[in-house]
C-alpha cells in the first residue's frame, strides 16, 4: 500500500474533501499529486498531514506487512470454515479482528470486510448482504494481487447468490485459470454450481467431475459426498429421475451427521418422486426433509414444495397450511423471492386474478435474478391463465417464451 493510496484511504475515512485536509498544509493540485503517487511530500508535508489525520508520521509512511501470503492464508481459512464449522470460524475471525483491526492499511480493511461478506451471506439476510457487498465494492481498489483471488471468490458467491450469474461466473473462472491458486477444487465446484443454475448441465459436470477428481487426490470424501449430490441434482434436471434418486441413496447410506446435506438430499429425493407420480414417496420425503432441520429458513424451499403439491393434487387445505407458514416465515427472515413466490401460491389457493401479479411483480423480479426455472415456471401460469380466458394468441407467446428458455423443444 502506497502513500497515495492511504492518504486518500483516511480522506475517505474521515469523509473528507481534499481542500478540507491541505487547508494550511499545500495547494490541492499539489496535494491531489501525492494521492495519485505523481510527487513523494518533503518531511515538513507529511509531519503536516500525519498530524491533520491524527496519527504519527511513522505511521503514515511505513510500509504495512500485513498483506503478507500468510495474512491472506489465514483469511482464506476463515472463509472455509465459515461453511464447516461456525463457532470455530467466529473465533478465527475473532483472533484475526485483534491482530489487525489496528493496521491503517485499507487493504486490510477490505480483508476484513470480505470475511464479514463471508459471514453475512451464510448466515444473515439478503439486505444484509447487500450492504456489506456494498462495503466492499467501495474499498475494491485499495485491493492487491494477494488480495484479489480471495475478493473474486467472496463476490463470486455474493453474485451466485444474488442470481447474477454471468458475474460470478467470470469472477470464479478467472480463479480456475490460475496457475497457483491452492483452492482449485472448490472453484470448480463453485463454477458447477453457476453453469447448472446456467442450465449448462454439460459444463456443470465437467467441472463437478474436474472438482471431483482433485477431491479425491485430496481425500477430502466429505467435498466427494457433495459433488455426488450435485450429479444427483444434474440428473434430474436431465430427466434422469431415477439416477438421480440412486445418487440421494448412496449419499444418505454414508451421511449420518451432516443434518444440512441430508435435508437436501431429502426434499431432492421428495422432488424426483414426485415427478415420477410417486405422490406418496414424494411427501415421505419432504416431510423428513422438515424433520431433519428446525431452522425455519432453510426448511422453507420445502415447505414451499408441500404447498405446491398440495395444490397440484386439490387438496386446498392443506396446501392453505404450508403457503401460510412459508408466508410467515418469508416475512419474518425479509426473503422476497419467497414473499413472491408463497403470493403466487396464494393467489392460486384463492383463485384470484394472477395475471397482474406474475406480469408487474414476480416475472420482472426473477428476471432480474436471472432464474429461468421460476420464469419458465410462471410463464407457463401466464400461458394457463390465457387459455383459460380464450386468449390463445397471448397464451401462445407465454408458452413459446417457456420453450425459449428451455432452449426449445
Amino acid at each position: 500500500m502506497d502513500l497515495g493510496q492511504k492518504l486518500k484511504f483516511l480522506r475517505n475515512k474521515q469523509k473528507s474533501k481534499q481542500q478540507e485536509i491541505v487547508e494550511g498544509i499545500c495547494s490541492v493540485s499539489y496535494y491531489s499529486k501525492i494521492e495519485n503517487g505523481n510527487v513523494v511530500p518533503n518531511e515538513e508535508i507529511l509531519q503536516l498531514l500525519a498530524r491533520r489525520f491524527g496519527i504519527s508520521v511513522q505511521e503514515l509512511v511505513q510500509t504495512d506487512e500485513a498483506m503478507s501470503d500468510e495474512v491472506v492464508q489465514e483469511a482464506e481459512e476463515i472463509y472455509n470454515l465459515i461453511k464447516e464449522n461456525r463457532k470455530a470460524a467466529e473465533e478465527a475471525y475473532q483472533l484475526f479482528l485483534e491482530k489487525y483491526k489496528n493496521s491503517l492499511d485499507p487493504g486490510m480493511k477490505l480483508l476484513i470486510s470480505l470475511i464479514q461478506l463471508r459471514f453475512t451471506l451464510r448466515f444473515s439476510t439478503q439486505t444484509e448482504a447487500e450492504e456489506k457487498f456494498q462495503e466492499v465494492e467501495a474499498l475494491q481498489e485499495y485491493g492487491n494481487l494477494k488480495i484479489m483471488p480471495l475478493f473474486n471468490r467472496v463476490c463470486g458467491l455474493y453474485h451466485y447468490v444474488s442470481g447474477n450469474y454471468d458475474v460470478a461466473l467470470e469472477l470464479y473462472l478467472g480463479l480456475a485459470n490460475s496457475l497457483n491458486y491452492p483452492y482449485k477444487a472448490d472453484i470448480h465446484y463453485e463454477l458447477s454450481l453457476v453453469y447448472n443454475r446456467k442450465g449448462n448441465i454439460y459444463k456443470s459436470i465437467q467441472h463437478l467431475e474436474t472438482a471431483l477428481n482433485k477431491y479425491l487426490q485430496e481425500m477430502n470424501y466429505n467435498q466427494c459426498t457433495v459433488c455426488y449430490f450435485l450429479l444427483g441434482i444434474n440428473y434430474y434436471q436431465m430427466k434422469n429421475f431415477d439416477e438421480a434418486i440412486d445418487y440421494y441413496y448412496r449419499i444418505e447410506k454414508v451421511v449420518k451427521d451432516d443434518t444440512n446435506l441430508l435435508r437436501k438430499v431429502y426434499h431432492n429425493m421428495g422432488l424426483a418422486f414426485e415427478d415420477k407420480k410417486d405422490i406418496e414417496k414424494a411427501i415421505v420425503y419432504y416431510q423428513r426433509s422438515l424433520s431433519v432441520s428446525k431452522d425455519e429458513q432453510y426448511n422453507i424451499n420445502t415447505i414451499e414444495a408441500l404447498a405446491d403439491l398440495y395444490l397440484n393434487i386439490k387438496d386446498k387445505e392443506k396446501a392453505a397450511q404450508y403457503i401460510s407458514k412459508g408466508e410467515t416465515i418469508a416475512d419474518k427472515s425479509d426473503l422476497k423471492e419467497h414473499v413472491i413466490k408463497f403470493q403466487v401460491l396464494r393467489l392460486q389457493l384463492e383463485e384470484e386474478d394472477i395475471k397482474e401479479y406474475l406480469e408487474t411483480v414476480a416475472i420482472p423480479f426473477f428476471e432480474k435474478r436471472n432464474d429461468t426455472e421460476i420464469l419458465i415456471r410462471y410463464n407457463v401460469l401466464l400461458s394457463n391463465y390465457y387459455s383459460q380466458n380464450k386468449q390463445y394468441k397471448q397464451a401462445y407467446f407465454k408458452i413459446k417464451n417457456a420453450l425459449d428458455m428451455k432452449g426449445g423443444i
